[in-house]
């Protein structure tokens, strides 16, 4: 599948994540996991650790709807939590962690040049507001470049001795600092094949299946 085609049915899938049940989300989510085990097993723990750092977000979604949804007393003690409200909580987290699944299963099978080529694509049609969808690929590139080499750095960074951890901080800063003074490193966007006709179709079918399907 072409990776612009990809991403608009990551864009399809997205948009009826709201709307879908408790049981296919954690369906999709068991499928998603999967898939992203046997096409990268290696990298399970980097899926594992986006979803840690979302524990507070996912938390502070579950205890909103829990205290916050009238319905059944989940228990005659706790009046104040709901039956609804717990399994809202659930289900709202899961489209959470559905699409961050989506996310890492996508950068799994895309090359990260594909993926900037397929968003230059997407954007072509704002040439005609003066927008170079070319230029925007390309600090696209840029940016994923600075983030993996900022996780290096942090991740050298990470032990900190005690009494130290302020003098190591101002030092990382200041590389930080001066490296983007530095020249910024030339990246290439190699030219990308537009998709088939037939596959535009894929994300219109995708979206108007999972729409007809979701109540």
């Amino acid at each position: 599948m072409h990776p612009a085609v990809r991403l608009l049915c990551l864009m399809a899938l997205s948009s009826a994540l709201p709307a879908m049940s408790l049981h296919a989300l954690a369906a999709l989510c068991a499928a998603g996991i999967l898939a992203y085990w046997r096409l990268v097993p290696s990298a399970m723990s980097r899926l594992a650790s986006g979803v840690w750092r979302l524990r507070w977000l996912l938390l502070a979604i579950f205890v909103l709807y829990v205290g916050f949804t009238p319905g059944e007393p989940l228990l005659p003690a706790l009046p104040g939590l709901s039956r609804e409200g717990f399994a809202e909580g659930i289900r709202r987290a899961l489209v959470l962690i559905d699409l961050l699944v989506c996310v890492y299963l996508l950068l799994a099978v895309t090359p990260v040049a594909d993926l900037i080529g397929a968003i230059a694509l997407l954007l072509a049609p704002l040439r005609i507001l003066g927008v170079d969808p070319r230029r925007i690929g390309l600090r696209v590139a840029l940016a994923l470049e600075g983030v993996g080499e900022m996780q290096a750095r942090l991740k050298r960074a990470g032990r900190i001795e005690d009494g130290a951890w302020a003098a190591r901080a101002a030092r990382l800063i200041a590389d930080i600092e001066s490296g983007a003074e530095g020249p910024t490193a030339a990246v290439s966007m190699p030219p990308m094949r537009r998709p088939r006709w037939w596959e535009w179709l894929l994300p219109l079918a995708l979206l108007g299946g999972l729409h007809t399907w979701t109540p």
